[in-house]
C-alpha cells in the first residue's frame, strides 16, 4: 500500500519530504561556501551574502513548514 494515499500520514510523510529537502539544500550551500572560500577570498563578501540571504529563505521555508503542518495536525488534539 502507497503511504501518500493515506490522508494523515501521507501528509506527514510529504511535508517530513520537504523539511528534508530544505535541509538538504542547506547542506549544498554550506559545501558551496566551504569549496569557494579558499579558492576564491576576493569574492568572498559577494559570496557569503548571496548564500546568506539563500539559506534565510530556506530557514524561513522550514519554519513555514513546521508552523503550518503543526496547526494543521495538532488542532483535533485541542479540546
Amino acid at each position: 500500500m502507497d503511504v501518500d494515499k493515506i490522508p494523515v500520514i501521507g501528509k506527514i510523510n510529504r511535508s517530513l519530504n520537504m523539511l528534508i529537502l530544505n535541509f538538504v539544500l542547506l547542506a549544498v550551500v554550506f559545501l558551496v561556501l566551504g569549496i569557494l572560500i579558499p579558492f576564491y577570498p576576493a569574492i568572498l563578501d559577494i559570496l557569503v551574502a548571496a548564500l546568506l540571504i539563500v539559506s534565510a529563505i530556506i530557514f524561513m521555508n522550514i519554519a513555514f513548514n513546521i508552523h503550518s503542518h503543526k496547526k494543521k495536525y495538532l488542532k483535533w488534539l485541542d479540546k
